[in-house]
């Protein structure tokens, strides 16, 4: 028999199922199901069109028959899901996963489990009990939440041309790439007993290399050249680091690196653990059309963060600290 699946067949199994983490695709609630209820998948490949009102899973052992049924046990006792049915719960138990015939399988396989406890609970009349329906209660307001949040998500997901466009001549400038030289000399060694006169003889290596670079010459002998010059055996790691935006670098290296044109170089910076010198090789302003992509889902992050925000603001918590205690101060 075919069985209406609504949300309403059963509730708790839906929002109890939306809570299973998919993380694997073939992760199941339990590979071995109830030795009563046995789970026949007709699930095709992604290959294999199926109509959508093709039986593509039947459940047996969930036995519905009501009293005086003249239908046969077999049939009373089979759950036949239709594909358009099943789509329907994969989107509610597995939002946002690839539609794989392994997470088909998984999905299939943990419903009918659920299904089992749910008949085998019949009689029991929990359904009745203050703890069901509390329980039930909480659950409604999380899959609403859920569900709601989903929404704003594909509203936030809107973006126009004329959105990117206008977000794209106010930010500019983080557009800009540059394509770097980056030369690191160690500001301590810490083998030395004086490391403030490692420090200094550093300082004023890095300063007489960055002349140099500003001249043309190679900044991968310079560096290799600086090593030696200040005792560091270790091996320099290669000046080339490619190219660069602003988010890319620190604050400070940005703005200064940024504010060179191609073929300078940068002043001698002072970084954590080293003298930092900087070679712009080539700077250019990406295309609108290349960063597209970029800036909608930019513009789709900052409208969904817009909308959480607001919402959360509707509300405010008062905490009574008798029962929650003191608030933790990081």
């Amino acid at each position: 028999m075919r069985q209406n699946l609504t949300i309403g067949l059963c509730a708790w199994c839906v929002v109890e199922l939306s809570r299973i983490s998919f993380a694997q695709s073939n992760r199941v609630l339990d590979p071995q199901l109830n030795a009563a209820t046995a789970a026949t998948l007709n699930i095709p490949s992604d290959a294999t069109p199926v109509d959508p009102a093709a039986v593509v899973l039947s459940i047996r052992g969930v036995c519905t028959q009501p009293p005086g049924s003249a239908k046969p046990q077999s049939e009373a006792c089979t759950v036949a899901v239709e594909r358009r049915d099943f789509d329907a719960i994969l989107t509610a138990m597995a939002p946002g996963k690839e539609s794989t015939p392994a997470l088909r399988r998984s999905v299939a396989k943990a419903y009918a489990e659920l299904l089992a406890f749910e008949n085998a609970a019949a009689d029991s009349h929990l359904d009745t009990t203050p703890q069901f329906v509390e329980r039930m209660q909480l659950l409604r307001l999380r899959t609403i939440a859920d569900l709601y949040r989903r929404s704003l998500e594909e509203q936030s997901a809107r973006v126009s041309d004329a959105e990117i466009h206008s977000y794209y001549e106010k930010h500019v400038h983080d557009f800009e790439e540059v394509r770097l030289r980056r030369m690191l000399l160690p500001r301590n060694n810490f083998s030395l007993a004086d490391r403030q006169e490692f420090e200094n003889k550093a300082l004023s290596t890095a300063t007489a290399l960055r002349d140099r670079a500003a001249r043309g010459e190679d900044m991968d002998q310079l560096q290799k050249e600086g090593y030696e010059l200040i005792g560091f055996s270790a091996t320099p790691p290669a000046t080339d680091v490619g190219t660069r935006r602003r988010s890319g670098l620190s604050r400070e290296s940005s703005a200064d690196v940024f504010a060179l044109n191609a073929g300078e170089v940068s002043k001698v910076q002072k970084d954590t653990y080293s003298f930092v010198i900087y070679k712009v090789e080539g700077k250019w302003t990406l295309p609108e059309m290349r960063v597209k992509d970029e800036i909608a889902r930019e513009i789709s992050r900052e409208k969904l963060t817009t909308s959480l925000k607001e919402i959360a603001d509707r509300v405010a918590t008062e905490l009574d600290p008798r029962y929650f205690g003191a608030p933790v101060t990081q």
